[in-house]
């Protein structure tokens, strides 16, 4: 293989490590907001890999070009995207997750006089 296939197997590789990271932080994180970042950051990051691998093994100007102009719109689109579904999850009055106290018994606690 080529220098440019590898260099382009190794976008699509990171792409695919990004998108799985993503994928697990959609069901781990414990409120829509954080899976939301989760989400549209990991996504973005796995698209533009994908986007670098394809410009490096495009055989033409022509269709560099337009790989480029999907690009500039995924960047307008994506966060745009990202934020009006932020906007309706905090106007539904979803609220942000805390963490809960911790309880302690009185055999961990000191006092002090």
């Amino acid at each position: 293989m080529a220098i440019k296939e590898w260099i382009a197997f190794a976008a699509f590789l990171l792409a695919t490590i990004f998108g799985l990271a993503g994928l697990v932080g959609l069901f781990r994180f414990p409120d829509p907001y954080s899976r939301m970042q989760s989400g549209s950051l990991c996504g973005t990051t796995a698209i533009f890999s994908s986007f670098i691998g394809a410009l490096v093994l495009s055989p033409h100007w022509a269709m560099t070009a337009r790989i480029v102009i999907i690009m500039v719109f995924f960047l307008i689109s994506a966060p745009t995207g990202s934020y009006i579904v932020a906007r309706f999850i905090w106007q539904s009055g979803t609220s942000e997750w805390r963490p809960r106290k911790r309880l302690t018994t009185r055999s961990n606690s000191k006092e002090v006089e």
